[in-house]
């Protein structure tokens, strides 16, 4: 895609989205680091460049960070595979985000203008992507301060137990937290809770003091676990992330 920048950092292929203003003007902006490469957000640049001209939303560079072996990077510690079709998770979360933060962003903050400072600077993903991006909550202190978890794998075993008993800063920080009515019907293993895992991920950060205007909890009726679904959402999150 001829709007994306093509780089490899510390042997990790980015893919970069500069907002239409970049080139035009000496302006700082809001950097997006997104899971699973680039697909959530360039199948929404037209939308975007939409909501951009209408001033909807603050332009910001998206960083579309490809995984290498998004059933380790993506989960942060081991378990038992799913199906014997897959190995186990390795839980190489905790490595990944070490990587993110001083290595990706590192690299962005001095060969970009971004805007390195907390409140400006935004984590998504879905499904095993949403999941990293919750557990970089807990982890990454004052580093990020918006997040978009978009179907996350909150099935994972014993993520709701560790955010009940972890502690996480929730000054400055705004969560988009969304999972469709019928992710995990169908299946017979632990994804089958889904929307209950969900759901009670939402209670947890309530109980932890993340209000309304900071929270935004959605349920969107008769959608699964696909990426259609994740795209549109994509969009969605952004746009409550960074409304004018």
């Amino acid at each position: 895609m001829e709007e994306l920048i093509e780089r490899t950092v510390g042997g990790r292929k980015l893919y970069i989205y500069l907002p239409p203003s970049y080139h035009q003007t000496d302006h700082h902006y809001p950097a997006v680091y997104v899971h699973d490469g680039h697909y959530l957000f360039s199948h929404n640049l037209e939308r975007l460049k939409e909501g951009y001209f209408r001033q909807e939303m603050k332009e910001v560079i998206f960083i579309g960070m490809e995984p290498i072996n998004r059933l380790h990077e993506y989960t942060p510690w081991p378990a038992a595979s799913l199906t014997p079709a897959f190995p186990a998770f390795k839980g190489e979360g905790k490595q990944y985000l070490h990587e993110w933060k001083h290595s990706i962003k590192a690299y962005m903050d001095s060969n970009y203008r971004t805007i390195p400072d907390m409140e400006e600077t935004g984590m998504l993903g879905a499904s095993l992507g949403g999941l990293i991006t919750l557990f970089a909550l807990f982890t990454t202190g004052n580093t990020i301060g918006r997040y978009g978890f978009i179907s996350p794998s909150l099935w994972f075993p014993d993520i709701l137990g560790y955010m009940e008993t972890q502690e996480c800063q929730i000054e400055g920080k705004k969560l988009y937290l969304y999972v469709g009515s019928e992710e995990g019907k169908g299946k017979t293993n632990i994804q089958s809770k889904m929307v209950q895992a969900v759901n009670e991920a939402n209670a947890i950060l309530k109980q932890k003091g993340f209000l309304q205007d900071n929270l935004h909890f959605d349920i969107q009726l008769l959608a699964n676990h696909h990426r259609e679904f994740f795209i549109e959402q994509f969009f969605t999150a952004f746009r409550w992330l960074y409304r004018k």
